[in-house]
């Protein structure tokens, strides 16, 4: 949270030293016989309820939220410091994922019992000399071993300056902040902590709002950020310096900042809640729920601080606030699964807002990209990777009444993607029409991308493990998704099916999509465990798979690349 308030503080509060405070019965609200609604959903539509409260046990979190509020929450929040090099909190963590909760830590960089600039306060200089990477290790080396999608959100509010990682504070510059960031990260990836997902938060307000505080001086780079988080609290007239403000006017200049800092990435109201003294906050909630899906399209997730603190931030301080907050978790587009939230960076790409794609067209690659397949080249008229890899469409099908295109052809002799000419100020690029008429997931097509040459009849790798995003020109019709795989050599032992594998949306219209090599993930079934980062050091091609069915329809692809 925004701890102290307001501009200039001189001290600092741990969190955990805030009072338990006891929750108003909700037997005679009228909602609380309402069904919990829980949220089977695989898309990724709509808006992800989280919360924070303070307890020791954040595994329960989910269990009293579906009692009180009559909904589960898609992600529970908490805070942790670095303090004491607190160990990662791997029961916490898993007993969420095992409840289909994605877990949100947020990761503080300091000595709460110390003033800012006390001596020995930690520092940003500090982490990137080194100094704490053993720390940072540990806890990248035990949230891998989590296998599941999580939240981290370091550093952050760091536009503010009641912290000591703050830009203001300390001899820090926004600089500095992005090499913190960045190399807290790479220890991340150099783990093989790719389940976790990075949220950049800064304050709904810069303090100071100088123009060398701005939030766009400190990111650290679309290939460090999954989320752009922005905190933010209706203070009301409490404080002395406090006013009521709106939803709108609380977030609608640092929503223009998102968007223009970082226009691919999905955002989250990271941590926010109102106050009751000054306004109706009853009102102010439903107004929340009202305009969030129309003013604020690609809010993504919001993370309800519902704690009593400097104000009462609960959102049952009364009764009608928690009524309120009831109907609006009932709202169609109010979502709750821990997994389809954790599928939204990699769907949010090229433009995708609130569950729905825009087409944009292919954008030009940057000159740090490393081209995979642009499919100009043509040998024997059928098109290869930039390299000169293999190209070609497979099919598969575990039950032999319900085939799929491209199903039971002989290995190296599998059909080439169509090669459409260049028109309309759009390169060449390859393409294929499928059919599958399986009931269920019994069928696949897929398009491979061979990155080089074989060796004989032997596929080769090669290491790509410096690039951390995977590009693509992406269109087409029938399916609404499509799975990107990543395949290693075969001396990796990973089995069919089972490859660092993530899904994107697929456009009616062409769309640039940058997917972070960080969201490729083996499903949990696979007999074989290898991080993603070894299988780019060895990496052979890049896959394709329409398996929504049963469908037919067309995937154009163009532009394959990786970017740093």
């Amino acid at each position: 949270m925004t701890y102290l308030r307001p501009a200039l503080v001189t001290c600092a509060l741990l969190l955990s030293a805030c009072n338990t405070i006891t929750r108003v019965p909700t037997s005679n609200t009228p909602t609380s016989s309402l069904p919990v609604l829980t949220d089977t959903e695989t898309n990724t539509d709509g808006l992800f309820f989280g919360i924070f409260r303070e307890t020791a046990a954040h595994r329960t979190v989910p269990e009293t939220v579906a009692s009180e509020l009559r909904r589960t929450p898609a992600s529970v929040m908490w805070f942790e410091q670095w303090g004491d090099e607190v160990p990662f909190p791997t029961q916490d963590v898993q007993a969420l994922q095992g409840q289909g909760v994605l877990p949100h830590i947020t990761w503080e960089p300091w000595k709460a019992s110390l003033s800012l600039d006390d001596p020995g306060q930690i520092r940003l200089g500090t982490i990137v000399s080194g100094q704490y990477d053993a720390y940072i290790t540990r806890w990248a080396k035990a949230a891998a071993a989590t296998q599941k999608p999580l939240l981290l959100r370091f550093g952050h509010e760091f536009n503010g300056n009641w912290y000591p990682w703050a830009t203001g504070q300390n001899a820090n510059d926004p600089q500095k902040y992005v090499q913190a960031y960045r190399h807290v990260h790479d220890l991340f990836q150099a783990a093989g902590a790719t389940n976790v997902q990075w949220i950049w938060t800064y304050n709904n307000d810069d303090v100071p709002g100088d123009a060398w505080n701005a939030p766009s001086a400190a990111y650290p780079g679309d290939a460090y950020v999954d989320w752009i988080g922005i905190d933010g609290y209706n203070w009301g007239t409490n404080p002395s310096w406090g006013n009521w403000r709106s939803v709108t006017d609380l977030f609608g200049a640092a929503y223009a900042k998102a968007q223009q800092i970082a226009p691919s990435k999905p955002i989250m109201l990271a941590e926010f809640a109102s106050a009751d003294v000054g306004g109706n906050k009853p009102a102010w909630i439903d107004d929340l729920f009202q305009t969030l899906p129309k003013s604020f399209p690609k809010v993504r997730a919001f993370t309800w601080f519902d704690i009593q603190k400097e104000e009462d931030w609960r959102i049952n301080s009364t009764l009608a606030s928690q009524e309120r907050f009831i109907v609006g978790l009932r709202g169609k587009n109010i979502r709750s699964s821990g997994a389809a939230m954790a599928q939204v960076p990699a769907q949010t790409k090229g433009g995708q807002t609130g569950g729905g794609q825009t087409g944009t067209g292919p954008t030009p690659l940057p000159s740090t990209a490393r081209p995979l397949a642009t499919f100009e080249t043509l040998t024997d008229g059928r098109p290869t990777s930039q390299n000169g890899g293999r190209v070609y469409l497979s099919g598969y099908q575990q039950d032999a009444a319900h085939p799929s295109s491209f199903s039971n052809q002989a290995a190296g002799s599998e059909a080439a993607p169509l090669v459409v000419p260049a028109s309309g100020g759009r390169s060449q690029y390859a393409a294929f029409d499928y059919a599958i008429t399986a009931p269920n997931q019994y069928a696949g097509v897929v398009m491979t991308v061979e990155l080089n040459p074989r060796s004989g009849t032997d596929t080769v790798g090669s290491d790509q493990s410096a690039y951390g995003t995977l590009h693509l020109d992406l269109s087409g019709t029938g399916a609404t998704q499509v799975r990107l795989e990543l395949i290693g050599e075969r001396s990796l032992g990973i089995a069919d099916g089972s490859n660092p594998q993530v899904y994107v949306t697929l456009p009616a219209g062409s769309t640039s999509l940058d997917v972070p090599i960080s969201r490729f993930a083996q499903p949990d079934w696979a007999p074989t465990k290898v991080a993603t980062g070894e299988v780019m050091k060895r990496l052979v091609a890049v896959q394709l798979v329409v398996d929504q069915v049963p469908v037919s329809g067309r995937v154009e692809l163009d532009n394959l690349a990786l970017l740093p």
